[in-house]
């Protein structure tokens, strides 16, 4: 999951006036500024005066988000600024040859659009491009990013299957995350694939931690499952349901690598990461 760094551009017009906004929807934009990265490009937004204001830009390592989300934005001059949250994607100086730095701000940005999707109960179906926008009369003559995806053997219509894809796979994580709960602790959780107050508040009542006597479940198998799937080792046993020194230590070096308290807990914070 890319990093998203909240930076709001509080000098702009559109943080100062801009109305609240329930968005519908995600409008994907790319900057036509070849080599202005995220964060110039919010000290660019920063300043009173501008008629332009997005929510973020994004880049091939970070997001910078410049304004809250349920704030209205002015990316697109028309009705689409009422309804859509506006992302940036910020190109390369070798714009139409950087295929490495493509496949990484393309993988950020539907990282971003996963996120919003889930906060805003939005789908696939909710994000269109700009050109797209156009044709549908809610956004101004621009043709991005029609003129940059091509280019690189994708368009819109792959990046939605991709964040389809991202969704329904996140869904089945959190689903078995709540199996393993419900047969760990008889929480009676509904399998829904969605990280609600309910199962936010299984989780919570649940930590798993190091003890003399080791924990021993579903649940655990659950957690170490997702570290062994992101590449960590939780020792010659593997995936044993056990909660052991070794899985401590895949879950602290989890945690330094997600910002998180290493604390070798498995709390709410390092299992919303882990569905990630």
């Amino acid at each position: 999951m890319v990093k998203i760094v909240q930076n709001y551009t509080t000098k702009n017009d559109g943080y100062k006036y801009n109305g609240v906004l329930d968005p519908k929807g995600i409008m994907i934009h790319s900057t036509a500024t070849p080599g202005v990265m995220a964060a110039d490009f919010r000290d660019r937004f920063d300043m009173p005066g501008l008629k332009k204001s997005v929510h973020a830009f994004v880049d091939d390592a970070v997001c910078i988000q410049c304004l809250p989300w349920n704030k209205k934005a002015g990316h697109c001059l028309l009705s689409g600024n009422d309804t859509h949250l506006g992302i940036e994607m910020c190109e390369p100086k070798e714009w139409q040859t950087d295929k490495i730095y493509f496949d990484k701000v393309y993988a950020n940005t539907m990282d971003v659009s996963v996120y919003l999707c889930e906060l805003f109960a939005l789908t696939e179906k909710n994000i269109l491009s700009h050109a797209e926008g156009y044709k549908l009369g809610i956004a101004s003559n621009h043709a991005d990013v029609g003129h940059w995806f091509p280019l690189f053997d994708t368009d819109m219509d792959d990046f939605r299957e991709d964040v389809r894809a991202a969704l329904s796979a996140k869904k089945e994580t959190v689903k078995g995350l709540q199996r393993a709960l419900n047969a760990s602790y008889d929480t009676k959780l509904a399998v829904d694939g969605i990280i609600g107050t309910k199962t936010t508040a299984a989780v919570t009542a649940h930590h798993l931690y190091y003890k003399s006597k080791m924990m021993k479940n579903e649940y655990v198998k659950w957690v170490q499952s997702r570290l062994v799937s992101k590449g960590h080792d939780c020792g010659e046993t593997g995936i044993d349901g056990i909660y052991g020194k070794n899985t401590k230590t895949a879950v602290v070096v989890f945690q330094k690598e997600n910002n998180l308290l290493q604390d070798g807990i498995v709390g709410i914070k390092t299992v919303s990461v882990l569905v990630k």
